[in-house]
């Protein structure tokens, strides 16, 4: 279990679109169908590899969970 939190703030946004076309950060659509058939948007996931972080956020802070 993680023990430790990273918190991030003031994304640079003239890097978002770079680094969704090298890759970097994907985007899932999430959706769900329920038993009736039925089927619920839950909307959009933007995830980013670990290593891409620094070039999307400014130097973060760590914190440990205790």
């Amino acid at each position: 279990m993680p023990r430790e939190v990273l918190h991030t703030r003031k994304p640079i946004l003239s890097q978002f679109d770079l680094l969704l076309e090298q890759g970097e950060i994907t985007m899932d659509h999430l959706l769900k169908r329920t038993p009736k058939g039925r089927v619920s948007e839950k909307g959009p996931l933007f995830k980013i590899n670990a290593g891409s972080l620094g070039l999307l956020f400014p130097p973060s802070k760590s914190y440990a969970l205790r």
